[in-house]
């Protein structure tokens, strides 16, 4: 453990650590921290909902105390990021996998592999994982015991030699989440001539010797003109059956107009050219629905064409009197 004066570090334990290795360990690094740092204390299962300052701690150490078979969630990772100050460092220590269990249900099912993702994953830079030391057998006893296995000696000779203990270090970024910066986004004065001038002529292609003496011949109006080469049919040129010109396209897009002038007797219709007497609109006796707005029968019940109408009431009268 390496702390600098004025660091603020906090230590991440379970409840279960014996005391007097926590109060040796916080008094060394009081030490190293001096009276202008603190080391501070809290409890692993509760270190997501404690009530932690944001930035406040330049260094964590989460779960050093063995043994000890507590996990990290990706919500303690969250809160250990947003506690650290910019560029705060992590030291973290979890049982791990050394090799995969084949039917044995076990609390452990993560690799150093794992917690590196995690990390990373949390938004920790720097990840590297420091050690995987494989764990002893009386260690590996102790962690049956945590566990509350009363068969340990059974557990211990079925998964000997198939745990570690990785110790990972991990940083956090040199800014804070929601940090604001000034961008500078004023134009620099540059002399476009003196960076075209640095530009050396070789450098730059003589867009004259990418065209060969083909494409120098000015084209001629036969050049341009498309082949005809459909079929002749009654004088005129029709699309072959595999036309690829375009002339087919165009038979099938012009309006075809039929000659109505050849009628026979049949279809001759016998018409009254008598022209009827109608109103301003026509539709006068339909009802309202079908009048002007100035019509004089606005108003009226409809009627049948042709009937003569007569108004009566107020209008058969005359507006002078005698």
């Amino acid at each position: 453990m390496t702390l600098n004066t004025g660091d603020n570090v906090l230590f991440v334990a379970p409840a279960s650590v014996d005391q007097s290795l926590y109060i040796q360990t916080q008094k060394a690094a009081q030490e190293q921290v001096g009276s202008s740092g603190k080391a501070a204390f809290e409890v692993i299962d509760r270190v997501s909902e404690a009530p932690l300052n944001k930035s406040a701690y330049s260094v964590i150490y989460s779960n050093p105390f063995s043994p000890s078979v507590s996990t990290h969630t990706p919500a303690m990772l969250s809160r250990y990021l947003s506690t650290l100050a910019a560029g705060g460092r992590l030291f973290l220590e979890e049982v791990v996998l050394l090799v995969d269990l084949a039917n044995t249900v076990c609390p452990i099912t993560r690799k150093s592999s794992d917690l590196e993702s995690m990390l990373k994953l949390a938004g920790f830079v720097d990840v590297r994982v420091t050690e995987v030391q494989p764990v002893s057998d009386e260690t590996l006893a102790a962690y049956f015991r945590l566990w509350g296995t009363t068969k340990y000696e059974q557990g211990v000779s079925r998964l000997s030699g198939k745990f570690g203990l990785a110790k990972i270090e991990a940083k956090k970024p040199a800014y804070e989440v929601g940090q604001k910066m000034t961008l500078n986004f004023k134009k620099k004065n540059t002399n476009k001539k003196a960076v075209w001038a640095s530009v050396a002529a070789d450098d730059l292609e003589d867009e004259d010797t990418l065209l060969d003496d083909a494409d120098l011949v000015k084209p001629t109006k036969e050049s341009l003109t498309r082949p005809d080469d459909c079929e002749l049919t009654d004088g005129k040129r029709k699309a072959c059956k595999n036309c690829t010109c375009g002339r087919a396209e165009e038979e099938q897009n012009q309006v075809v107009s039929l000659d109505l002038m050849d009628t026979t007797e049949d279809e001759i219709v016998e018409v009254d050219p008598t022209p009827k007497k109608t109103g301003g609109c026509g539709s006068c006796a339909l009802g309202d629905a079908f009048r002007c707005s100035t019509c004089p029968y606005l108003g009226m019940p409809a009627f049948n064409a042709g009937e003569k109408i007569t108004l009566g009431g107020m209008f058969a009268q005359d507006d002078i009197e005698f």
